[in-house]
């Protein structure tokens, strides 16, 4: 059995004549509604369980007998003067915060709870679409036993244009106009993984074999840790999430169509990683450790502390594994000016390692003024030994040529990112001021030695000294930002938000080749040895106004930006200017149906600047015929992004319905391109498209039935490309479409059983075709000491399916490649929390309610 406060709660979402069902048949419709905890115990309270004889509570009811005291007022919309019927009322004791009565509204918003003993009292007013309403120190006493509230106004929650959020138990998923949220809490199938298993829990969230993320389909989307944009990109970046600790995320938002407040870059959208930063009452925390059958170890914990005007919060989190690779790639030349082909199979193992730390400290001045310090710290390393054997094979089919390919690759990497807040709140989301100073540095090292042995026509060694060669890149990044955010409510319903941001990025990068043969001396190779540096400065401009007019609410919004950047090509001395500005408008509007329901309409204009890989010319080998080049004069590329929206919370609160179809048209689309030259290389290189297009519909569904809860989505959509403007690359219409599922099934109240999986349909690309993806997870996860601590087994990948296969083709070569990752396995976690459950501050989510005596309420 729930506890009463939650199963208040779950009472206060259901309609009044669900409500009314429930009562005795012979109370009269006017009769005034009773307590509970006033006098009889709540309708289907069992015997020894909450709110039940014997209970938890039953001392605490036997000491409060029904009093004559009442409490009364009516709900009312603060905008439109309508009344707010099944608007829920609670009433708790100021003495010890304990619950001692509720109601629902009637249609008509008045409400009236009775049978209250002498005392003080907290009286709380929420209701589906509305900003919820405090009002504190009601005092009934003998003489003056009768309180009559009078009229309370609720603020349409919209004001804020977080809209109608509707949240599952726990609140596991909360889906909002703006962004969807999903807590990583409820997530055992992620139990001693890593950011990358979280995000494959995500809908319309994909991660590829080689960790790299894409929403709806499309990789360039933003990541952000704690609402602060990730300066890793590409590779760097999936080596970051690979081997960030599961355990320290709490929770991941999604943000498909931001507003012109956020940063523009990524075309499909921001995902946003919470790190776990809140500490309890007092002192608090939790460790874990675990280990799998792929060699697998794991070691988390975090400590907080909160007392007075301080909050101290800290987590440490270690991971090292061991992952196999395996697959097989042929390139067929078609061309009659070299006809034949390369075979080779791969065979290889990684071996992550990293370590994350983070540190919070808050001082908290005074009512309105708190300053922070937030400290985020990742040190990883990657091992790389892969095998691969390489047939070259001539026009009539015969093997000319046999040979071994050994890569020995150690990476190692480093990210310190500091931010220091002020933080000025005199009334949330009205009045609000924030000043922040960022800096982030990462430094990077990645050595490769190639060892390349030529076999005889049988396989056999030849004798003949291997040839060697290594690559090895040292790369520096340090980035700066300062950033003002202002808020202010200019009347009632009328919101502004405006400010600045500035970005400030200086990168270096040597790239030092060395050949030879085994046994002899190496050589530098200065042709393809290299150096550069690349410096970016973005000075940013916003103002976001918000205006509610009756069941509407609207938004409008502009950033301007100013734009410059120069890739200094050290060893070549050339370089590569690009100064430019844009312009990024942004619009929403809301229409509340009621407070279940809304629809929604908004667009934005997006950027996605060129990656400094990209803009490389020299680039990196894969294998002898196999050569990545970047390109130095590739635009940004611009996206206007189209969403439409439809929202609804399911009848008894069994979960919400998430609706959204989306169009986005790409301007200056960058594609990768390959081209085989005369001597039969194959050069991949990066070009912008004249447009690109992509349409089409997801799907978010939160569920709740009995001991079954979970999330599930579907997305559908098909992309265009328009490269007519390039020799080398074709136009393509691509369908696709992907599914997954979450679903957690109650086996036991302290036992639960969770099996997701995600399918994503084979599709088109620019050059060819890529395979489909499936991904399946199962976990168990049994509590211990109540929810003090839990044991997880976890099954990644039961099926072995995690891989791709991408054939391509420039109508000279054609390219087919498979990968397999050993990401199967079976992995044991457990973890164990401590410290007071009682919060000192209230969540950020709650920060937003009015307190009675605030300007603008009754």
């Amino acid at each position: 059995m729930r506890p009463l406060g939650r199963r208040l709660s779950a009472l206060a979402l259901l309609a009044p004549a669900t409500l009314a069902a429930q009562q005795p048949a012979a109370q009269p419709p006017a009769q005034q509604q009773r307590a509970p905890g006033a006098g009889a115990p709540p309708a289907g309270a069992r015997p020894g369980g909450p709110g039940g004889p014997g209970g938890p509570g039953a001392a605490a009811r036997a000491q409060v007998p029904a009093g004559p005291g009442q409490i009364g007022g009516v709900a009312f919309n603060a905008t439109s003067g309508q009344a707010i019927p099944s608007a829920a009322v609670t009433i708790r004791s100021a003495a010890d915060s304990s619950l001692v009565g509720g109601a629902l509204a009637k249609a008509d918003g008045t409400f009236r709870i009775e049978g209250l003993r002498p005392g003080r009292y907290t009286v709380r007013l929420r209701a589906l679409g509305y900003t919820p309403l405090l009002k504190t120190n009601v005092v009934v006493t003998p003489d003056n036993p009768r309180i009559d509230l009078g009229r309370l106004a609720l603020e349409p929650a919209p004001t804020q244009l977080s809209g109608v959020q509707v949240q599952a138990e726990r609140e596991e998923v909360a889906l909002a106009p703006d962004r969807n949220a999903y807590s990583v809490k409820d997530m055992p199938a992620t139990s001693g993984g890593t950011a990358v298993d979280v995000l494959r829990n995500v809908p319309a969230v994909e991660v590829d074999g080689d960790n790299k993320v894409s929403l709806r389909g499309n990789s360039s989307v933003v990541v952000q840790i704690n609402g602060r944009v990730t300066p890793m990109r590409g590779e760097q970046l999936g080596n970051f999430l690979a081997q960030l600790p599961a355990n320290i995320v709490s929770k991941v938002e999604v943000v498909s169509n931001p507003s012109a407040k956020n940063d523009p870059e990524g075309m499909a959208g921001i995902i946003n990683l919470v790190l776990k930063q809140e500490a309890d009452l007092g002192t608090s925390g939790a460790f874990s450790f675990g280990g799998g059958s792929t060699r697998q170890m794991t070691a988390n914990g975090n400590l907080g502390h909160q007392e007075g005007r301080w909050t101290f919060f800290s987590s440490y989190g270690f991971m090292k594994d061991r992952r196999t690779v395996e697959g097989y790639s042929t390139r067929a030349i078609v061309s009659s000016a070299f006809p034949g082909s390369l075979d080779s199979d791969l065979d290889g193992v990684m071996r992550p390692q990293s370590h994350s730390a983070t540190l919070t400290a808050e001082y908290k001045a005074d009512k309105v003024n708190t300053f922070s310090n937030n400290l985020v710290l990742n040190k990883r390393a990657m091992g790389r030994l892969n095998g691969s054997f390489y047939r070259d094979v001539d026009g009539a089919g015969a093997i000319t040529s046999r040979s071994n390919q050994f890569t020995d690759q150690d990476q190692g990497g480093l990210m310190a990112d500091y931010a220091a807040t002020w933080r000025r709140t005199v009334k949330p989301n009205a009045n609000q001021l924030v000043v922040e100073g960022r800096v982030n540095h990462t430094r990077d090292e990645n050595d490769v030695l190639f060892t390349r042995e030529t076999l005889s026509g049988t396989g056999a060694s030849t004798g003949t000294p291997a040839g060697l060669e290594t690559n090895e890149t040292q790369e520096r990044s340090t980035n700066a930002f300062a950033q003002v955010d202002w808020t202010r409510e200019l009347r009632k319903g009328t919101k502004l938000e405006s400010g600045y941001k500035g970005t400030f990025r200086h990168q270096t990068s040597d790239f030092d080749v060395a050949t030879g043969v085994q046994g002899g001396t190496l050589g530098a190779d200065l042709a393809r040895s290299n150096a550069y540096t690349y410096d970016e400065q973005v000075n940013a401009g916003y103002a976001v106004l918000s205006q509610n007019v009756g069941k509407f609410d609207l938004q409008g919004g502009l950033r301007l930006e100013q734009a410059a950047s120069t890739f200094d090509l050290r060893t070549t001395n050339k370089t590569y200017d690009n100064d430019y500005k844009s312009a990024f408008p942004s619009a929403i509007v809301s229409y509340n149906l009621d407070p279940q329901r809304q629809l929604k309409a908004s667009y934005s204009k997006r950027i996605q600047r060129p990656f400094v890989q990209q803009l490389n010319p020299f680039g990196f080998r894969e294998d002898a015929l196999t050569v990545f080049e970047g390109n130095p004069r590739l635009q940004p590329e611009y996206t206007h992004s189209y969403e439409l929206g439809y929202q609804q919370s399911l009848p008894r609160n069994l979960g919400s319905l998430q609706i959204t179809p989306y169009l986005r048209h790409t301007v200056n689309a960058v594609r990768q391109i390959g081209v085989v030259d005369e001597a039969g290389i194959l050069r991949i290189s990066f070009q912008n498209a004249a447009t690109s297009d992509s349409y089409g519909t997801d799907a978010n569904l939160t569920f709740r039935a009995g001991k079954l809860t979970g999330f599930g989505g579907a997305s559908v959509f098909e992309n265009r490309t328009d490269a007519a403007n390039l020799e080398n690359a074709t136009s393509v219409k691509a369908f696709g479409w992907a599914t997954r599922a979450n679903v957690t099934w109650k086996i036991l109240p302290t036992t639960d059983l969770q099996a997701f999986g995600s399918y994503r349909a084979k599709m088109k690309t620019e050059q060819g075709t890529q395979s489909r993806f499936l991904m399946t997870n199962l976990a168990v996860r049994h509590k211990l000491r109540g929810d003090k601590a839990t044991a997880t087994l976890r099954i990644m990948d039961p099926l072995g399916t995690m891989g791709w296969t991408i054939h391509a083709s420039d109508g000279r070569v054609i390219q087919l490649m498979d990968r397999r990752f050993g990401a199967r396995g079976a992995f044991l976690n457990f973890s164990w929390n401590f410290g007071q459950a009682p919060r000192l501050r209230p969540r950020p989510q709650e920060e937003s309610v009015p307190q009675a005596g605030q300007p603008g309420l009754p």
